[in-house]
Order: C-alpha cells, then sequence, then structure tokens
C-alpha cells in the first residue's frame, strides 16, 4: 500500500544566448505571411478561440490526428514520451507536469475530452484517472503551467485535452485502421475501428461516428508461488473498446447545436506489477506469485451538449455535459497487504484489547510470511484475501462563456460562468474467508479477540470502507488582452470560485476494529489570476512572459480506529489526524519564446519557469496500522525548461527534439506535529515520480519509391534518474522506507517504416528495439517486507497496421 546548482547555470546560459541570438536570426530569415503555418504546424483552442500554435503565449505541445498515426500514439502514455516536462504514472493513470504531483487529494493536471473536466478526487484509495483512447481525435494539447483562469481547479501543473473530430455539413469523410503486433515473450496484440461523418442534410446537418477494439496482450506470467507453475500466462492483458458518435445542426447561419457521446470500456485482467525476487528481466521473464488478481475495469459515458451562438460581435457558447463512470480495481494485492500487516505485529508485543489478556500472544520475531521470493505461510497453505474496490463518478458540468467576435479588435475577451456538482463513491472491500482460521494459528487468539470483539462479516469480508463524497463549484472568469501597439500585447485573467466538498464514511470489519463512522466538509473561495504579456517581434518571433497561478480544491478525511493507530501518532507526536485539509496552489513565473527561422525550415519553442507550490496536499501512510490521511504538508518548488525544435534539414529530411528539464524539490522541513516533533518532509526531498531531464530525438525521411509516397523514422526518448530522496525514502523522516529507490534512467528506441499507395497508408514498427528492461516503481508492502515488485517497459514488440482515409 505505501509504495542543482550546475545545471542552472547551464540553463542560464542556454537561455540567455537563445534570448540573444533569436531577433538577429529572425531578422535575417525571409519574411513570411504572418497567417501562414510553419513546419508541422496545428491550429489549437487553449485561449478558447483558434489560434496557429506558435501564436499562442504559453508552452504547449499539440498532437495533430495524422502526427498521432504517423508516431503510432495509442495512449496518453504514449503521448507523454514526446511531450517535454511530463511524466506519466502507468499504474494510477496520473500525469505530472513541471514536477506537479501528488497522490493525494483531487487531481494536480485538468484532463478534458472537449470541454468536460474529468480528473478523479482521490477519495479513497487507487482512485485512478481514466485516460481516453486515441483514436479518431481531431487532436491532443497539453498545455504546461497553471491554467486556473479558463480550466479551473485542478489544472495547477497544467492541462491536457483530448479535441474529438467534428461533424462536417459539407464534407463526407472516412477513417479506418488495422493493426496486428506481437510483443516479445508476450501474447499477441491487435486493433480495429473505423470512423465516418459528412452531412445529412448538407450545411444543415451532419454527423460523425466511430468505432474502435484493441487488445494489448500480457507479458507477466501469474505463477502458484508454492510449487511455481504458471497459472495465467500473459495475465496483465488488456482490451479497450470505444465507441463516439456526435451531430451537428443549424437550424440558423448564426446557430448551432452539436450534441455527442463518448463510451469507453476498458478491461485489464491484472495488473502491470512482477515479483522482483523470481523474474529474470534480462532475459524478459517477468512473473508474478501473488494468489488473488488484481484486475482493472473501468467504464465512462459522457453525453455533452454543446450550443453557438453567432450573434455579431459576440459569440456566445453553452456545453453541458454529465460523466457517468465506474472502476472496479484490485488495487493492491489483499493477501500480501494482510500477511505484512501480521509480520509487523508478530516482531512486538501487542496489545490490542487494552489489556493483559491473551491477545498480548505473538508468533516469534523470527518468522517471516513474506520472503524475498514469496509466501511462507505453513501454518495455512492456500491463504488469499482478495481486495474490491469501486470508484464512481458522477459529475454534471454547465458552463457558459461570451467572447468577442471581432478580430481586427485590438481588444479581445471571453467572460463566462462555471457550474459543477461532482459525486463519487469509493468502496474498498477485503475479502477474507479464511481469517477465523489464519488468526488463532498465527497469535492464539479467536478473530473476535483479535479486534475487540469484531466478527468476521457475513459475506467474508475483514474490511470495508466507503466513502461517499460531493462537490460542488460555482465560478465566475473573465480573459482578455488588449493589443498596446501592432506587436505589444497585454493580457489579464481572473477566476473566482466558491466551492464545498461534503463526505460522508462507514466502515466495518475486524480489520477495522468493528463499525465507525463519520462526515465533514469544507468550503472555500479561491481566486486564480493570470498575467500575461508578449512580443510578436516579427510575423515568425514571439516573446512572452506570464505569471499565473492554479489550485485544488481542499477536502477532508474519513475517520480510522484511533486505538490501532496509537504507536503512529505516538510517535508522530500529535494526538489525532487533521479532520480536513485546505486547497493548495502553485504560482508560475515563465517566460518564453517562439521562433521560426530559415523560411520556416526551422521552428524553436522554448520557455523557463519557476514554480511556487504551497500547502501541498500529500498523503501520510501510518505503518503500524495500514491507514492513511491527507494533509497540507509543506512547501516546494520547481524550476526548469523546455525546449521544442523541428527542422527540416532537407526537402526529404526532418528532425524533431523535446528536452525537458524539471527540478522539483520541497523547499520547506515540515514537522509533524510541534516544535520538536519529526519531520514529514525534508527540505530538499524530492517530488515523488519526476525525471529531472527527459529528452526526445526523431528523424524521418521521405522519399519515393514508383508514385508512392515512403518514408522510415526512428524515435530515441530518454528520461534521467532522479538522484534527491523522495520524502518516504529519507531517513531523516518520520515515515519512511529506506529500501525503495527512484527509477533509474530509462532508454527507449523506436523504428519504422511507412508507405502510401493512395488512400491507404502502411507502417511496419518496432517498438523497444533495444528490449530496455528496467526495473520502474519498485514497490513492498511496507519497510519490514523483503517481497519487492515493480513494473518496467513493455518488451519489444514488432507491428504492422494499415490505414485508410477518404
Amino acid at each position: 500500500m505505501v509504495r542543482i546548482g550546475r545545471d542552472r547555470v547551464v540553463l542560464a546560459s542556454l537561455l540567455a544566448t537563445a534570448l540573444h541570438t533569436a531577433p538577429a536570426l529572425a531578422q535575417a530569415a525571409p519574411t513570411a505571411k504572418p497567417d501562414a503555418p510553419a513546419l508541422g504546424e496545428i491550429v489549437v483552442t487553449a485561449t478558447r478561440k483558434s489560434e496557429l500554435v506558435s501564436k499562442v503565449p504559453i508552452s504547449i505541445s499539440a498532437f495533430g490526428g495524422a502526427k498521432l498515426e504517423s508516431l503510432n500514439l495509442k495512449s496518453f502514455a504514449d503521448v507523454a514520451r514526446f511531450t517535454p516536462g511530463v511524466a506519466f504514472n502507468r499504474d494510477r493513470k496520473d500525469i505530472a507536469i513541471r514536477g506537479i504531483s501528488s497522490q493525494a487529494g483531487t487531481g494536480t493536471t485538468g484532463i478534458y475530452i472537449d470541454d468536460t473536466p474529468i480528473q478523479v478526487r482521490a477519495l479513497g484509495l487507487n482512485a485512478n484517472n481514466t485516460l481516453p483512447a486515441v483514436f479518431d481525435l481531431d487532436r491532443v494539447e497539453i498545455l504546461r503551467g497553471p491554467q486556473g483562469t479558463l480550466f479551473g481547479a485542478g489544472s495547477e501543473g497544467g492541462t491536457v485535452r483530448y479535441i474529438s473530430t467534428q461533424p462536417s455539413l459539407d464534407t463526407f469523410s472516412g477513417y479506418a485502421r488495422g493493426e496486428v503486433s506481437a510483443t516479445e515473450k508476450g501474447s499477441p496484440n491487435y486493433e480495429a475501428g473505423a470512423a465516418i461523418g459528412g452531412p445529412i442534410v448538407k450545411d444543415k446537418i451532419g454527423f460523425r461516428i466511430s468505432g474502435w477494439y484493441r487488445r494489448d496482450g500480457g507479458y507477466i506470467n501469474r505463477v502458484d508461488y508454492q510449487t511455481g507453475a504458471a497459472t495465467d500466462k500473459d495475465a496483465n492483458r488488456t482490451d479497450n473498446y470505444v465507441l463516439q458518435g456526435a451531430l451537428a445542426f443549424t437550424p440558423t447561419e448564426d446557430l448551432k447545436f452539436t450534441p455527442s457521446i463518448f463510451y469507453q470500456n476498458r478491461d485489464q485482467k491484472n495488473y502491470n506489477n512482477f515479483w522482483v525476487g523470481i523474474s529474470n528481466p534480462d532475459a524478459g521473464h517477468f512473473l508474478s506469485g501473488t494468489p488473488d488478481r488484481q484486475p482493472d475495469k473501468d467504464h465512462f459515458v459522457l453525453p455533452a451538449l454543446k450550443i453557438e451562438w453567432d450573434a455579431g460581435p459576440v459569440k456566445f457558447v453553452s456545453n453541458t455535459s454529465y460523466y457517468d463512470r465506474k472502476e472496479t480495481v484490485g488495487g493492491y494485492s489483499g493477501t500480501l497487504y494482510n500477511l505484512s500487516l501480521f509480520q509487523q505485529l508478530s516482531g512486538a508485543q501487542v496489545n490490542f484489547n487494552g489489556d493483559d489478556n491473551s491477545a498480548n500472544q505473538v508468533i516469534s520475531p523470527d518468522t517471516v510470511l513474506l520472503t524475498p521470493t514469496g509466501i511462507n505461510l505453513p501454518q495455512l497453505p492456500g491463504y488469499v484475501a482478495e481486495v474490491f474496490i469501486t470508484n464512481r463518478q458522477q459529475n454534471f458540468v454547465q458552463e457558459v462563456r461570451a467572447q468577442s467576435n471581432n478580430l481586427d479588435s485590438p481588444f479581445q475577451w471571453v467572460a463566462g460562468a462555471f457550474f459543477s456538482s461532482n459525486k463519487q463513491e469509493s468502496t474498498e472491500r477485503i475479502n477474507d474467508p479464511m481469517l477465523p482460521l489464519l488468526i488463532p494459528r498465527l497469535f492464539g487468539v479467536s478473530v473476535e479477540d483479535f479486534s475487540l470483539g469484531s466478527p468476521l462479516l457475513a459475506n467474508g469480508d475483514s474490511y470495508t470502507n466507503t466513502t461517499n463524497g460531493k462537490d460542488r463549484q460555482f465560478a465566475l472568469f473573465a480573459d482578455a488582452n488588449y493589443a498596446i501597439t501592432d506587436t505589444l500585447k497585454a493580457s489579464i485573467g481572473l477566476r473566482y470560485a466558491w466551492t464545498e466538498f461534503r463526505f460522508s464514511n462507514t466502515a466495518d470489519g475486524p480489520q477495522n476494529l468493528g463499525p465507525s463512522d463519520g462526515t465533514g466538509s469544507k468550503k472555500e473561495h479561491p481566486f486564480t489570476p493570470k498575467f500575461n504579456i508578449s512580443w510578436q517581434a516579427t510575423p515568425d518571433a514571439l516573446y512572452y512572459a506570464t505569471a499565473s497561478k492554479g489550485y485544488r480544491i481542499g477536502g477532508a478525511n474519513p475517520p480510522f480506529p484511533q486505538s490501532a493507530c496509537q504507536a503512529d501518532l505516538d510517535a508522530l507526536q500529535i494526538t489525532s489526524v487533521p479532520s480536513s485539509y485546505n486547497s493548495d496552489s502553485v504560482w508560475n513565473y515563465e517566460v518564453g519564446a517562439k521562433n521560426r527561422f530559415l523560411d520556416r525550415k526551422l521552428t524553436v519553442a522554448a520557455s523557463a519557469y519557476h514554480l511556487k507550490w504551497s500547502n501541498i496536499q500529500q498523503a501520510n501512510y501510518l505503518t503500524s496500522c495500514g491507514f492513511q490521511y491527507t494533509g497540507n504538508l509543506g512547501e516546494a518548488t520547481s524550476d526548469g525548461f523546455d525546449l521544442q525544435i523541428q527542422a527540416a534539414v532537407t526537402d526529404s529530411f526532418t528532425i524533431d527534439m523535446a528536452a525537458g528539464y524539471t527540478n522539483a524539490h520541497y523547499s520547506k522541513t515540515t514537522l509533524t506535529g510541534g516544535a520538536g516533533s519529526p519531520s514529514l518532509v525534508t527540505k530538499g526531498n524530492a517530488i515523488p515520480g519526476v525525471s529531472p531531464w527527459t529528452v526526445q530525438l526523431g528523424g524521418q525521411y521521405n522519399f519515393s519509391v514508383g508514385s508512392n509516397d515512403a518514408y522510415v523514422r526512428a524515435d530515441y526518448q530518454f528520461a534521467s534518474h532522479n538522484s534527491r530522496l523522495t520524502p518516504i525514502q529519507d531517513p531523516a523522516n518520520a515515515t519512511n522506507d529506506t529500501a525503495l529507490v527512484n527509477d533509474p534512467a530509462t532508454h527507449q528506441l523506436s523504428a519504422r517504416a511507412g508507405m502510401s499507395f493512395g488512400q491507404v497508408s502502411v507502417q511496419v514498427f518496432v517498438d523497444n528495439l533495444l528490449n530496455s528492461a528496467p526495473i520502474l516503481s519498485l514497490n513492498h508492502q511496507d519497510q519490514f517486507t523483503q517481497l519487492f515488485e515493480a513494473q518496467t517497459l513493455r518488451p519489444r514488440t514488432f507491428g504492422l497496421w494499415a490505414s485508410y482515409r477518404y
């Protein structure tokens, strides 16, 4: 359940050189039309209006449909590898931008499908985000830095936007794609999808529908930990199903209705964890002996209605949506969790009943229930406890906005109101029907004596915890910019919100020491401004500076049996955990430049930033009882830069690079309680899950075979090791686990070759060409357990795909 000076000199030198030489280079280059796109450039709507990405004064990466296809990007995990300043946790589906990442509270990154936010609150354990499939999308936009003004709560580090393909009122188009591939020492992968759209009544009614299915084969085998025999080959296989549909209806030239629906069903049969002690990554053998399965089933449906009214100088837009999602996950192994807990209790005198009766009996301290290679439980062979976690989201969102419609005016603005009512339920169960047999054999007492008289529940559950939460939010926002001169613009954005979070909690079972319940609430009024000034020095040279704020809504902690965790509370020198926690916030200070040189054959986008993160919402794990709570635990800073380059070296050969540097760390030591109490976080500790350096290099050579266009391409991605200790790794902190280490540096190389035959395109590819298998996300149940689990990159995968467009 638990899971630098020289750099700054180099960074300052690079930025100073870039900013000094860019104007001269821009003036030396031939003047181009200001509205003509550059190499690989697309139109984005990051500021709620359509603009070329080179004209938007923020740090942004955008992937159009054609680029997603040519790079064979199938998920956000793939997109993240090509995006500077972005880290992706495959297990929790968490997206960290510029080092802003937390496993507690609401998400730190705004995730949008069109105009609907879908990020999840960490109401209970394993509250994972869902991420839409990358099929039949117009584009994916990644906005770096806080976007609190236009995109509200949760967009602290940035915002990810999935923009779907819209119905056409005058042109028919279609798209079909299929793939087959093989993962080394794993099972096959395959997919098939199709989309079609066009006018039903020309210029009046149009439609767009699509369907897609993908199977990602597994490569981790489940085995019987007692015999080593395989019980489920390639257990971590995943099926994805997606259906989308939209209509566009224009009763008049100025009015447009677009109802849509998005359905996705993801079914992963088992998690991607393998046991380090019995696996051999160098040989491509990944094994897990966990006796209970850990599935991840996630589906959602998202109906939405967009209304646009062009009223001359002003355009009005309304977005209404209802996001209904249910995720059922194994979350963690109930077997391993229980045995790690009981192993801890075996090493010390434990008094569960508060008196001197037989509950003080313990098993021998040298009994190890979890060894580096498996489970050691001769008292009860075949013991299994299963975990069932259900996360349910039901989010209603209504946004209305008005925006200026006269592009020739020096004053451009957008203003609106946002309302959301988000219901979320988190249910966690440990089903352990063998507990009445196990406890007497380990401790010599009955379950009732072990747990203050609380028996096993009728359905075999030893622990249940259900939390119902409701977030309500109303906000007013405005963003305006004024052209001081033809080239100099200043903008200001303001958002003021009224937020309220309420929850109710019930828990029961012997591992909770009986029934309990509680309620809590939190109200806040966050204000998130944004200030920006930009200078379009030439049609091909944009410079900007930004100060912006983002925030996350606060929340409250469910109660838990304090008596079970008293040892932890005493060690932390606190009497109880906080009943609520406040919102946290990020201030971002950024400068950037976007330049196009050599008749737009070379494009460079760069930004440097300093972020200050205050009152950070973080989870604190209590090791002796297995519970955790959320508190506001200190401050952090993140300094870095991102750089994106595209260059047409010749008419046939292009290269691209994306590099990012992120130095994200806590800037203040936070104590568990009052003066003299131990520290939870020490100044200088790293924000978990962040690689300081990320680099992507790609090259593509285009040529002809007869009358057919063809290409070959190679891509390399690098993520560096973080040498800083995270809070849990630092022995100076009260809750530490020094056995955990940061991920090593990773290297990935892929290659592909493709050819077009009219409207048909084919590609052969190999991902992870070098078959790199680093030990990633190393974890174990607690600091006393030597059974380690980890994840790795998907092994080398060869494949063929074909697509058809018309």
